[in-house]
């Protein structure tokens, strides 16, 4: 019997230092492969989100900041192509605020946009077991890069440093729908969400990197039924009022743009499709072309490349790619 333990403890000793000198190795490989200080500093955990970098420097014009709904809803290219401007999601599923705030940090290393929009709905992503679960997901990024970082293994192992350009600029393409066909708008309520601290101080930074680097700010809130409700809009009203910055909730006046529950949902409510999308990207790129003096690209030879990109985002659309 002690023979067959001591065989065991053997065993188990064997794999415990496999595994540590196998976590050596992935930690020592994965700095080879950091890529530029600007994604570093982003801490973006999106292939998506990381092809912000590869856009030519200071040719963005908009930054988005948000969540899924924020990529589901906005698209950058049915923006430039009926408004002519260029822009950027930044967005990730159940993306924090502060790290909303990282992504700023970062790609205003390389960008100098005249406008950040900032889709509100991710401050009251303010559960312990979320913000937990990022945390461990970030901590177990910074040990180990090359896993947040893995599409930089092809560039190591190829030498080859040109990366791909994002066809739809942050944004998430589907065709589903999946009808919503409850209460179309929040109840009316004097009541005021208490935003926790964390999320109002990750605010308060976004408002002051803008205003130090003369870039405007706006908010909204793009249509949501699942968890958006009138004590949301009271907090995000009650500060943007304050600090004297706009704010749309879409959730207030979606007939006005002929946005529909049972066409322009993919799930029920929560997240929109690609009809959802083109209807809120309109929207508000009307908003944003008739309140801010951002001129149009088209026609711009050094911004040719979009119009290489919208070809192909447009064949996506079509599902010809």
């Amino acid at each position: 019997m002690t023979e067959r333990k001591s065989l065991l403890l053997k065993r188990l000793a064997k794999v415990v230092c496999f595994i540590l000198l196998l976590a050596a190795l992935l930690h020592a490989v994965s700095y080879l492969m950091l890529p530029s200080e600007e994604i570093k500093t982003s801490e973006a955990r999106s292939d998506e989100v990381n092809k912000v970098f590869n856009e030519d420097k200071n040719s963005l014009d908009v930054l988005f900041l948000g969540h899924s709904g924020a990529y589901s809803a906005i698209s950058p290219m049915e923006l430039y192509k009926e408004y002519g401007f260029t822009s950027y999601v930044c967005a990730q599923p159940v993306q924090l605020p502060w790290e909303s705030v990282k992504l700023l940090k970062g790609v205003t290393k390389v960008q100098s946009p005249k406008l950040v929009v900032v889709e509100v709905d991710h401050l009251f992503y303010d559960k312990q077991s979320t913000e937990s679960w990022n945390e461990i997901r970030g901590g177990f990024f910074k040990a180990f890069p090359v896993f947040r970082y893995h599409a930089a293994w092809k560039d190591w192992f190829t030498n080859d440093k040109q990366h791909s350009r994002s066809a739809t600029k942050g944004f998430f393409l589907s065709r589903d729908v999946r009808p919503y066909t409850g209460n179309k708008k929040p109840i009316k309520t004097d009541k005021v969400y208490k935003i926790k601290k964390r999320q109002l101080k990750s605010l308060e930074k976004i408002c002051e990197i803008c205003a130090k680097r003369n870039i405007a700010l706006m908010f909204v809130e793009v249509p949501s039924v699942i968890l958006w409700d009138y004590s949301k809009y009271n907090a995000v009203k009650q500060f943007a009022d304050e600090k004297n910055i706009p704010f749309i909730d879409m959730n207030q006046c979606f007939e006005s743009f002929g946005f529909d529950w049972k066409t322009d949902t993919r799930d029920k409510g929560d997240h929109l499709n690609y009809s959802g999308a083109r209807k809120v990207s309109s929207f508000l790129g009307k908003y944003i072309k008739d309140h801010y003096s951002l001129e149009s690209r088209k026609g711009n030879p050094k911004y040719k490349s979009w119009e290489t990109d919208l070809v192909r985002y447009e064949e996506l659309v079509k599902g010809e790619t």
